[in-house]
């Protein structure tokens, strides 16, 4: 007997009710405090933000030649989205109302899924638009797809589906934005599937407001010889929260992780991520830093998985931290569960301030010591987002990073 989307969502409300949200008594979420949501929305926080008017361009990434798909408070504006000719684009929303028989597994909630939460389901329950996007096999799109997620407050759950055809290749950028002093939430899910060969290179670029909470959840299942590369940055948001969940189900799969947090006052960011290898010869790339300012404090944990059949793995996990106050803090937790001895593991922190012989030897040369502190600082840094290929995206973050710290007085002197 066929289920409807309608059980699929009162299934997923009645497993948020028991569940609601998690509590630092939760070991996921042990250094991340929820509370603050419902202090600041209220005990209805979960409802949806009004409709209403923003001026996307205004968060446009400056000379980026991309096509744009644009959500305003959780809801598809077709009107001033640019969609790509040849593949299949639409909106969550749109396909409910159409074909409401094609969303039922994207919005089916499972309770036993890694890192799953009462957060994800009541997006399961109440996401009402998203991204769906579809790439046929051997298909490549000839510029980047910007979606654009910008808010005025209020709460939004998001839920977008992407999906890579056979040898195809999509670069995507997942932007959430907004400028205001309302409180609110973002709770986004995104479900990434790529077949044989696929390739998909995704920037994450959290730059929300300065009230605004925000929860991500992104899941990829990899196929035979796929690739997907994450640039997954942090600046935003009172509170932030991401889980990243990669599974390499198949034969010559390999997937790159690279992020960074900048962050400072009181902000939190909270990045959990997990690699399943879970066939043979797959390889994994992981690389996160943060710069910690003021109060801010991070919270990384970096779980690598390796399964019993999964011989010939080759996987990578690194995790450096530079705290530029002495009352920041940063939490960080690498993990390593190998199941079989043929594999090649390795894993690595630091924790650490400026380095002083660094900066002496610079002031030996001439250099002022603010001038070395901002050298050693954008250069700790750069180095995650030189690994971006988008050039625009990569200044955009670069400016919109450094501006954040007041140890950085010349930034545009330092990207010439």
């Amino acid at each position: 007997m066929s289920v409807s989307l309608q059980t699929v969502r009162d299934q997923a409300w009645l497993a948020f009710e028991a569940r609601g949200l998690p509590t630092t008594r939760d070991e996921d979420w042990k250094y991340t405090d929820l509370s603050r949501i419902s202090a600041l929305l209220g005990e209805q926080w979960w409802q949806a933000a009004a409709a209403t008017e923003i001026d996307a361009a205004a968060f446009a990434i400056p000379n980026l030649d991309a096509y744009h798909m644009i959500f305003v408070n959780g809801r598809f504006d077709a009107e001033a989205s640019d969609l790509p000719a040849g593949i299949t684009v639409s909106s969550l929303a749109g396909l409910i109302q159409d074909e409401p028989d094609k969303t039922i597994e994207l919005m089916a909630y499972h309770a036993d899924a890694a890192l799953s939460s009462g957060l994800t389901a009541a997006n399961s329950a109440l996401a009402s638009d998203g991204a769906c996007i579809c790439i046929a096999a051997n298909t490549r799109l000839d510029k980047p797809l910007h979606i654009l997620h910008v808010n005025d407050g209020g709460t939004s759950h998001l839920r977008s589906s992407i999906e890579v055809g056979q040898h195809a290749e999509l670069e995507i950028i997942e932007h959430f934005a907004g400028n205001h002093d309302a409180s609110g939430l973002t709770n986004s899910v995104t479900a990434i599937r790529l077949a044989a060969g696929g390739r998909c290179t995704h920037y994450r670029l959290q730059l929300e407001a300065v009230k605004q909470c925000h929860n991500g959840r992104v899941e990829v299942k990899q196929s035979r010889d796929s690739a997907y590369v994450l640039h997954a940055v942090e600046l935003g948001a009172l509170l932030s929260r991401t889980d990243v969940i990669s599974k390499l189900d198949e034969q010559g799969a390999s997937c790159e992780l690279n992020g960074l947090f900048v962050a400072s006052n009181r902000q939190h960011v909270d990045h959990h991520t997990r690699i399943e290898h879970n066939a043979p010869h797959c390889v994994s790339r992981e690389h996160y830093r943060s710069v910690l300012d003021g109060r801010a404090h991070g919270v990384f944990n970096g779980k690598i998985i390796v399964g019993k059949g999964a011989v010939k793995t080759d996987s990578a996990q690194s995790n450096a931290n530079l705290l530029l106050s002495d009352k920041a803090e940063i939490d960080t937790k690498p993990e390593l569960e190998i199941y079989n001895d043929d594999v090649k593991c390795a894993h690595g922190v630091t924790i650490g301030q400026l380095d002083k012989n660094q900066l002496f030897y610079l002031k030996s040369r001439g250099i002022s010591e603010e001038e070395a502190k901002q050298m050693l600082t954008f250069a700790f840094a750069d180095e995650i987002l030189a690994k971006m290929g988008s050039q625009p995206v990569r200044r955009f973050i670069e400016r919109a990073a450094f501006a954040k710290l007041p140890i950085i007085t010349d930034l545009e002197g330092m990207l010439v």
